[in-house]
């Protein structure tokens, strides 16, 4: 990437796809001009290239190209830009913002990418807070053409309509890995008849994708799913030395302190079935984001505990919902056999 940006400094002029600014995006509390950061980001993601686009960080302009260079003292937070963002913007907007040196000098860049659900529109009206500053209210969106920004018209929404419909489905550029693991840093380490399940999230294409993940774990009169984190709470309410315990507010209960995590996970037990489903973390809209060709190790978080009493088959459905499935929720479906349980559980832990 640093070659990327390096070349469009020395060979590039703006354009559609690349922006040169001398300071950073105001992002503090105090801030009186943050609006033009949300108009900005809107309209290049509303672009309907597939090509990254960039706004390069501390580039003095002339006539369209760099000239010189302002370096930027302390590079502002990611997560402040994307949750100041996802305060104002619907649908979440993919982009990183990063620092690059250059001929000595500490810049930085927005690579707006990979966003093809627009319409990007403004969810709710901000205003910037100096005297008569800029309005934008709910509903309104923005567009790159060539250097400048504009409002979205008619035409632009079919446009970006018609690209939708003719996007391809990608449900078929996802899949599942499961393997079984004995708990180490907690108490269920000791407890031998209770595994950890561990699920992968694979990416087999060449663009990230947005999800929401759900497993459904059949239980039976030898298996059964529980939660993790309320197994280890089990075992240390039955211990005798209570001063391991701290009051944790998440839970609203009292947890070893070791153990306290913020899950990011649901559980929910049905009887004949357990149901895990990824929570959102904050200042996000999905609940998992799977790079290019990456995997997601562990995307439940080490929460599914299996506890056996003998080995069996394990039966598990995995649903995943995307904006970028044609067909809505695709569920996918698995068999863990008896004897690859049977194999793990005569075995040493991992």
């Amino acid at each position: 990437m640093k070659e990327t940006i390096i070349n469009l400094i020395e060979n590039e002029s703006e354009n559609t796809k690349l922006d040169f600014k001398l300071e950073q995006y105001p992002i503090g509390k105090g801030d009186s001009k943050k609006g033009e950061f949300l108009k900005d980001i809107c309209a290049f993601a509303n672009l309907s290239s597939k090509e990254d686009k960039f706004i390069i960080i501390g580039a003095e302009e002339k006539n369209g190209m760099a000239i010189g260079f302002k370096p930027i003292n302390e590079l502002h937070d990611q997560a402040s830009y994307q949750q100041f963002l996802n305060q104002y913007i619907e649908p979440e907007i993919n982009f990183e913002y990063k620092e690059i040196i250059h001929l000595g000098n500490r810049l930085a860049y927005f690579r707006i990418f990979d966003n093809s659900k627009g319409p990007y529109l403004f969810k709710k009206e901000y205003k910037d807070t100096y005297q008569k500053g800029t309005i934008y209210r709910i509903g309104t969106g923005f567009v790159r053409t060539g250097t400048s920004t504009r409002e979205l018209r008619r035409e632009d929404l079919e446009k970006i309509y018609a690209g939708r419909s003719a996007a391809k489905d990608r449900s078929n550029d996802i899949d599942f890995e499961f393997s079984l693991w004995g708990f180490k840093s907690s108490e269920l380490s000791y407890a031998g008849y209770i595994k950890h399940l561990r699920v992968d999230a694979k990416n087999l294409s060449n663009t990230s994708i947005d999800l929401d993940v759900e497993a459904k774990i059949y239980n039976n009169k030898r298996v059964s799913a529980k939660c993790a984190q309320d197994e280890e709470y089990k075992l240390y309410n039955n211990s005798r030395d209570k001063s391991l315990f701290a009051y944790t507010p998440h839970l609203d209960k009292m947890m070893p302190p070791f153990v306290i995590k913020d899950m990011n996970v649901e559980f929910k037990n049905h009887g004949d079935y357990s149901i895990y489903e990824i929570t959102p973390k904050k200042g996000t809209h999905t609940a998992l984001r799977v790079k290019q060709k990456g995997i997601q190790t562990d995307i439940f978080n080490g929460q599914i505990a299996l506890v056996f009493s003998k080995p069996a088959d394990i039966k598990i459905e995995i649903t995943v919902r995307s904006n970028d499935f044609a067909d809505g929720p695709k569920t996918f479906s698995f068999v863990l056999p008896e004897d690859e349980i049977k194999e793990f559980l005569e075995s040493r832990d991992l």
